[in-house]
């Protein structure tokens, strides 16, 4: 039987000011494609079953043929628009999680119990759970046996540097966002920042964090050399 993997897109497609985000075309884009030269078989959820593309990470992958080719495909991005919910769906169905990234993630991954409840279910089983950028702080609030689930563990996300590179630090944190990746993940974990932009993946057991946008190729790479 082929590997299944899941990839889950934020719902959230604006900012707390009004203006347009989304989840991040090749933070689900690069990794899909690892997943199915693979031989995977790949799904999509969302939390509430709908999900918008950032339109400025259209535009700013526009040179990338993986992203140009996805976007192209009616099929795929009708996958990525419309999706099952993840309240809905079994975590016994998969090998693997992926969390992808965007500015959106920040105000509906954290709060999310279902969420929280599908990330517990498959790390308990010893089942890979993963994060690129901003889907990271989807594990802010998860704490398994009075533990957080980071605790202890190297991890990564976007930058404060970062944030600040694309003035949006003040969105993120508190009190219109629930704080940065690199605010709120250095309290539970051991945060580690690999350069502005540059690549960098954090594996801690099952648990698999990646930085930033160049982060989710060498992050899907990693997840199809454990599930293979």
């Amino acid at each position: 039987m082929p590997k299944k993997v899941l990839i889950v897109l934020t719902s959230v497609d604006v900012f707390p000011d009004g203006t347009s985000t989304g989840w991040y075309l090749p933070e689900a884009v690069h990794p899909y494609y690892k997943f199915k030269q693979a031989g995977f078989v790949v799904e999509w959820a969302s939390v509430t079953g709908t999900a918008t593309c950032d339109p400025s990470s259209i535009d700013a992958f526009k040179e990338d043929k993986e992203c140009v080719d996805f976007w192209a495909d009616a099929s795929l991005k009708a996958a990525t628009e419309k999706q099952a919910k993840l309240a809905d769906l079994s975590p016994a169905s998969y090998d693997a999680v992926l969390f992808a990234g965007g500015f959106g993630t920040m105000w509906d991954f954290p709060e999310s119990a279902a969420c929280q409840e599908f990330i517990k279910s498959m790390y308990s089983a010893g089942k890979l759970v993963a994060a690129v950028c901003h889907g990271p702080i989807v594990f802010k609030n998860i704490e398994i046996d009075g533990k957080h689930i980071l605790g202890g563990k190297e991890c990564t996300g976007f930058t404060n540097a970062e944030e600040a590179a694309v003035s949006k630090y003040e969105a993120v944190s508190v009190p219109t966002g629930p704080g940065s990746c690199e605010d709120v993940l250095s309290k539970v974990g051991t945060f580690k920042d690999g350069g502005v932009f540059q690549p960098n993946v954090c594996i801690a057991g099952n648990i698999m964090t990646g930085q930033n946008p160049p982060s989710a190729a060498p992050l899907g790479e990693a997840m199809v050399k454990a599930l293979s």
